[in-house]
């Protein structure tokens, strides 16, 4: 696959997250940010290592006064992953919050598709965070170069 339609695959991915919390009361606008990026590889430049990835992120901040709370938000997008089929990883949790990551194999290789649901914990009236991550398999850049 091209990056372009790891792009639109990834979009569409956050699109089907996005919707499971949009009733969630927001404090701020979401924070939305995509691009593409380079896979690290140490010693190489990008000619002699053209592979790249899809990298979106949210960030979600919860209104203070929220039905719900950052894990009941990250809950609900984790059930659309394991719905879908998507593989879950351990569990990184804390006091303080927490992340969820899951993988689907989809790319080159063997490369998976990630998602990393991220929470934060904090006494109101601290804001409530919820962030998604997600991360195309690498693909070869020249493939939409030429």
């Amino acid at each position: 696959m091209t990056i372009e339609e790891y792009e639109t695959e990834a979009e569409q991915i956050a699109d089907r997250l996005m919707v499971t919390i949009e009733d969630v009361e927001r404090y701020q606008d979401d924070i939305i940010a995509s691009q593409s990026e380079f896979v690290d590889d140490v010693g190489h430049d990008q000619e002699d290592h053209p592979w790249q990835y899809w990298h979106w992120t949210g960030g979600i901040e919860l209104a203070p006064d929220a039905t719900i709370t950052p894990e009941q938000a990250a809950d609900r997008i984790a059930a659309v992953l394991e719905d879908e089929g998507w593989t879950a990883r351990e569990p990184d949790l804390n006091e303080m919050g927490g992340e969820y990551a899951y993988d689907l194999p989809g790319g080159q290789d063997g490369d998976a598709w990630y998602v990393g649901i991220g929470f934060a914990r904090r006494d109101v009236p601290a804001p409530q965070n919820v962030s998604i991550t997600i991360v195309s398999p690498s693909t070869d850049r020249t493939a939409s170069d030429s």
